[in-house]
């Protein structure tokens, strides 16, 4: 059993800091200082990977500053959050306008444990008001290895594109982090039980999100609090009931409090997920003659290949 705590956040940044919350003129400063308060109570949270939202320093701003606003890759920002990461020793992903290559780029950036630049993502489908203030729309999906796994990177509008989200599964995405102005709402549950990965929304509004393979949100940021988090076991495997749905109670008569196990009865799927650090899901799937999903539509796809050629 391997424990990975994901943190995410929101900004509110059209209010005040603190009550009666009234509407604030945003300065990107200010800004930036809260993102960097969120970041430091992730760090006290011993969090493994924490979240800001899209363009985080210039949220609330207008198109008309995004030139004014972005930075190189080496600038200010960046190697402060950089100094957060190894100060706090977790993942940092955050939203920035960046210059690349003369051009500006609404990007999300990934440094790890270290303070390195693991890598960035352009998004690859802004807005036309971002197109107008001067951004350039990115070319290709990002996903990177990193000690907690495989993760992805979004931005908003990218929503509303599929192929964006199966391409990032099909290059083995376990975690999108997906950063942006507003909320997103259940596409966003869609795309985890579609793709089978966590996804983690930041967002400049209220509601960052932490949502689980099966759809499920399971911590939310709201007005009251801009900072959650979420305990996983890295281990967790999911399998089909067809042909080991008998199996459950077995499974539960075994194994006892050293398993946890949830079944979604629509859906014909069930999760294990260890308790005890001596056990792992993967031997209990083992020791049972279990299958995972993952497993299972493999072999499904070969008996329909074979059986079209036959």
């Amino acid at each position: 059993m391997t424990l990975l705590r994901i943190a995410t956040t929101s900004l509110a940044t059209l209010e005040d800091f603190a009550p009666p919350y009234n509407l604030s003129h945003p300065d990107p400063d200010a800004t930036f200082a809260r993102g960097l308060d969120l970041v430091d109570a992730a760090g006290a949270m011993k969090a493994d990977l924490v979240c800001l939202p899209e363009t985080f320093k210039a949220a609330g701003l207008p198109a008309s500053r995004i030139r004014e606003l972005a930075e190189p890759l080496d600038g200010p920002s960046i190697r402060i959050l950089a100094e957060r990461a190894r100060r706090h020793r977790m993942h940092i992903v955050a939203g920035l306008f960046a210059w690349i290559d003369g051009e500006i780029h609404n990007v999300a950036v990934l440094i790890d444990r270290d303070g390195r630049l693991v890598g960035t993502y352009s998004k690859k489908h802004p807005t036309e008001g971002e197109i107008e203030g001067g951004v350039t729309p990115g070319s290709a999906s990002a996903v990177f290895e990193t000690d907690i796994g495989r993760i992805g990177l979004a931005i908003c509008f990218d929503l509303n594109w599929r192929e964006l989200w199966a391409q990032m599964k099909e290059d083995g995405a376990d975690i999108v982090c997906w950063l942006s102005a507003y909320e997103g709402g259940f596409p966003l549950q869609a795309y985890a039980w579609l793709h089978g990965f966590t996804i983690v929304s930041s967002v400049q509004s209220y509601a960052g999100k932490i949502i689980d393979r099966s759809g499920r949100i399971l911590a939310a940021t709201s007005r009251w609090g801009r900072l959650t988090s979420w305990d996983f076991d890295t281990g967790k495997r999911w399998l089909h009931t067809d042909g080991q749905g008998e199996a459950i109670l077995a499974v539960q008569k075994t194994y006892g409090d050293r398993l946890r196990v949830e079944t979604f009865g629509e859906e014909h799927v069930f999760s294990i997920e260890s308790r005890d650090p001596a056990l792992a899901a993967d031997d209990v799937v083992r020791e049972m003659g279990l299958v995972t999903i993952e497993d299972y539509i493999s072999r499904c796809d070969a008996a329909q290949r074979a059986g079209r050629r036959a």
